[in-house]
């Protein structure tokens, strides 16, 4: 057997999970997601990634079930698919989620800063400004709870689906860490001035309500992708009913479980 042949051989045994892997680890050896779509679109004719792996993703479910019944063939073809076209959306869901709150996390650090500088400055003291430092500290408190919250949800959706890889692009990753560095070096000095300032101690905080937070955040990024994914593969029903599974339950937790799998399958 040719080089070719045992390359394609083993390319055509990944499962959904490995495929979206090697296209993350190519991904990322580009520093950016701008830089890696420049690399895309540098192509004659430009391939999108998606449809490179759902090709593959259908050539290795068909290829390792050659010989079998057309109808095992193509459930298997449809829960690859399913899978392969998943974790892609879940890769892009983390990606886009991570983004949007860098930017509302870097406002919210400015305005904490320029608060808590008035509030030193605060001559003759008002009435009020032990409540305005109690407010202060206890915001920036839940922007650190938030920010570990979005963190722990975002490592439990890729230890489970991506195999524990990192889907954040290395600029972006780099960027979370100086943001939550950030982030707690300004609820730290809150707390400090508040000590200062003689502001009585904080309520301390309920573990399980920050578990039932990084579960609610789990199921934000892990929910969507199962019904963008359903969506672009034409099964708009099964869409809808993960979608509004997912908005019922961020309504009334207890009624609507938001864990379901995209496939009749156990995810592997």
């Amino acid at each position: 057997m040719t080089l070719s042949r045992r390359v394609a051989a083993i390319e055509s045994s990944l499962s959904p999970t490995q495929l979206v892997l090697r296209w993350l680890s190519e991904a990322h050896s580009f520093a950016d997601i701008e830089s890696y779509v420049a690399s895309l679109l540098a192509k004659d004719p430009p391939v999108a990634p998606l449809d490179r792996l759902a090709r593959e993703a259908a050539h290795g479910a068909r290829t390792s079930l050659r010989g079998k019944r057309p109808e095992v063939v193509d459930a298997a073809v449809r829960s690859a698919l399913r899978e392969t076209v998943f974790r892609f959306e879940l890769v892009m869901r983390i990606t886009v989620t991570t983004h949007e709150l860098l930017e509302r996390e870097g406002l919210f650090d400015a305005a904490l800063s320029a608060h808590l500088a008035l509030l030193t400055r605060d001559e003759p003291r008002s009435h009020r400004y032990a409540e305005r430092h109690a407010t202060l500290r206890d915001l920036a408190g839940f922007r650190i709870a938030e920010l570990h919250a979005a963190q722990d949800a975002r490592t439990l959706a890729e230890k489970r689906y991506l195999d524990g890889h990192s889907a954040l692009f290395p600029d972006v990753a780099a960027a979370w860490d100086e943001q939550l560095a950030s982030t707690e070096a300004i609820a730290d000095l809150a707390v400090r001035l508040a000590v200062v300032a003689g502001v009585p101690a904080g309520v301390s905080r309920d573990p399980e309500a920050f578990t039932g937070r990084t579960t609610e955040l789990v199921a934000d990024l892990v929910q969507p992708a199962k019904s963008s994914a359903l969506e672009k593969l034409g099964e708009g029903e099964r869409a809808f009913g993960i979608a509004t599974g997912w908005l019922r339950a961020k309504v009334a937790p207890a009624v609507v479980p938001v864990d379901e799998t995209v496939t009749e399958q156990r995810d592997d």
